[in-house]
């Protein structure tokens, strides 16, 4: 339990970074490359992460 808090808190300090970066890339090219941008850098991590807190 005391891992899976200390893994999401970190994964949620990275998403607080993350997406102002990928609003950026959105307002300096379009909506769409922002998604393209947001879509790996955010997604496929927090995918990971609920597949390795899985039992």
């Amino acid at each position: 339990m005391g891992a899976g808090v200390i893994i999401w808190a970190v994964f949620l300090f990275y998403v607080l970074l993350m997406a102002p970066f990928c609003v950026l890339v959105g307002a300096k090219t379009s909506s769409r490359m922002g998604w393209l941008i947001a879509t790996p850098v955010i997604f496929l991590p927090l995918t990971l992460l609920i597949a390795a807190l899985i039992p």
